[in-house]
C-alpha cells in the first residue's frame, strides 16, 4: 500500500512538473502594457499581414518591429476615430488572402497559427482605419514617407516599448 502511494506521488510530481515547463507562446514585446506575442509574428507573416522583404536576414525581427510600429499607430488612430471602413472592402481584401493561399492553405493557417476568420477580419480593419488615419494625416505629399517615419519614431520615443526577442 505504501509503495503505491509512492508510485503515485512519483508519477503526479513527474506530471505536475512536465506541465509547469510547457510554454504556450513567447512575448516578444510589451507595447503601453499590451503584449505582441511569437504567434501574433507567425501568423502575420503565414498571412502574408506583414511581408519580410526577401533576403531580410531575421523575418521575425522585421515583422516584430512592423507589429510595434502598428500598435503605436493604431494607439493613435484609437484617439482621432477616423471613419470605419467599409465591410464589402474588409471582406474582398480577406478574400483575396484566403484565394493567395487556396482554401486549404488558408485553412492550415488558421489551424497552425490559433488565428480565426475574426482575427485576421479586425487586423483588416485596423489597416484600412489606419490607412484612412494616415491619408488624413499626411496627405499624398511626396515627403509623407519620411514624415510618417519620423512620427513614428517619435511615437516610439514617447511610448513604453520592451523588446523581449534578441533576434537569431
Amino acid at each position: 500500500m505504501a509503495r503505491r502511494r509512492i508510485v503515485i506521488l512519483v508519477v503526479l510530481v513527474a506530471a505536475l512538473s512536465h506541465a509547469h515547463a510547457q510554454v504556450i507562446d513567447r512575448i516578444m514585446a510589451v507595447v503601453n502594457g499590451q503584449t505582441i506575442t511569437l504567434s501574433d509574428v507567425e501568423a502575420s507573416i503565414e498571412f502574408g499581414l506583414i511581408a519580410p522583404p526577401a533576403g531580410t536576414a531575421d523575418p521575425l525581427a522585421f515583422t516584430l518591429d512592423r507589429l510595434i510600429e502598428r500598435m503605436l499607430i493604431l494607439t493613435e488612430v484609437e484617439r482621432f476615430q477616423p471613419p470605419e471602413p467599409d465591410p464589402i472592402e474588409i471582406t474582398i481584401r480577406l478574400d483575396a488572402v484566403e484565394k493567395r493561399l487556396g482554401p486549404a492553405g488558408f485553412a492550415r493557417a488558421l489551424k497552425v497559427t490559433g488565428s480565426t476568420r475574426e482575427d485576421l477580419q479586425r487586423f483588416v480593419r485596423n489597416d484600412l482605419r489606419m490607412t484612412t488615419y494616415l491619408n488624413q494625416r499626411f496627405g499624398d505629399a511626396a515627403e509623407r514617407p519620411t514624415a510618417i517615419a519620423t512620427w513614428v519614431a517619435e511615437l516610439r520615443r514617447r511610448a513604453e516599448v520592451t523588446v523581449q526577442y534578441k533576434g537569431r
